[in-house]
C-alpha cells in the first residue's frame, strides 16, 4: 500500500505506513415518533466520511520504510501544514477504497523519544462539491400554491406559499413540492412559529413559507 496527498502541483507520501487506519462512514437518518405508528426512521443522506490514522516522520532510514528519498520530519510536518491550510487535497491510499478529495481536520504531531522522529495524527474529512441545479419552480404549482415575495434573485432561491388543505401532512406537502417526502423536516423548521411544537398537527388554512 502506498499512502498519497496530492494538491495542485504538490506531492507527499508517507514513508512509514500506519499500523491501522479507520474510516467513518454514516447516514443523516431522522427518528420521530408518529401516534399512530410508533418511532419510525426517516432515511437521509449520507454525511461526510471521516478517515484517521497516525504513524510518524522517520529522521533516518529504517528497514521498514516504503522508499529511502523522504524528506526529514520537520520539512514533512511543513509540507502537511501548508496543505492543511491551503484547503482541499486529495488522498489516496492504493489497494484500497480510499480515494478521494478531502481537508484535513486535524494534524497532531510531537516528538516523544529521543530518534528525533516526529509521531502524528491526522484526520481527514472528504470534500464534496456542491453543484446547484435552478430550475423554474412557478410553473405547475397547485392551485393553493403561490409565489412568495423576495429580495433575492430568482435563480438564488425559489421560495413559495403553500396553503395546507384538509388530508395534508407535512410529508405529503414536502413529497408534491420537493418530490421527495423526506425534506419534511426542513419545511417544519422552515415554519416551526406557524406549525407549533407539533410537526403533525398542521391544519386546513395554513400558509407555509417553503424554500424549494
Amino acid at each position: 500500500m502506498e499512502i498519497w496527498l496530492k494538491q495542485g502541483s504538490s506531492r507527499f507520501r508517507f514513508a512509514v505506513l500506519p499500523p491501522e487506519y479507520e474510516v467513518t462512514s454514516e447516514s443523516n437518518n431522522t427518528q420521530v415518533i408518529i401516534h399512530s405508528l410508533g418511532e419510525i426512521n426517516l432515511l437521509g443522506k449520507r454525511k461526510l466520511k471521516n478517515i484517521s490514522f497516525s504513524s510518524f516522520f522517520p529522521a533516518q532510514k529504517y528497514s521498514f520504510c516504503e522508499y529511502s528519498s523522504f524528506p526529514g520530519p520537520k520539512e514533512s510536518v511543513n509540507k502537511i501544514e501548508k496543505m492543511k491550510n491551503n484547503g482541499v487535497l486529495r488522498l489516496t491510499m492504493t489497494g484500497t477504497p480510499v480515494n478521494m478529495d478531502c481537508t484535513i481536520e486535524n494534524f497532531t504531531w510531537g516528538e516523544n523519544d529521543g530518534t528525533k522522529d516526529i509521531s502524528f495524527t491526522l484526520e481527514f474529512k472528504e470534500y464534496r462539491k456542491v453543484k446547484i441545479k435552478t430550475t423554474n419552480q412557478r410553473e405547475g404549482l397547485p392551485e393553493n400554491v403561490t409565489p412568495a415575495a423576495t429580495e433575492r434573485p430568482a435563480d438564488e432561491v425559489n421560495s413559495t406559499v403553500y396553503t395546507v388543505v384538509k388530508g395534508d401532512t407535512l410529508c405529503k406537502i414536502a413529497k408534491k413540492l420537493t418530490g421527495s417526502s423526506t425534506n419534511w423536516k426542513a419545511i417544519y423548521e422552515q415554519n416551526k412559529d406557524v406549525i407549533g411544537g407539533n410537526p403533525d398537527l398542521i391544519y386546513p388554512g395554513q400558509q407555509l413559507v417553503i424554500n424549494i
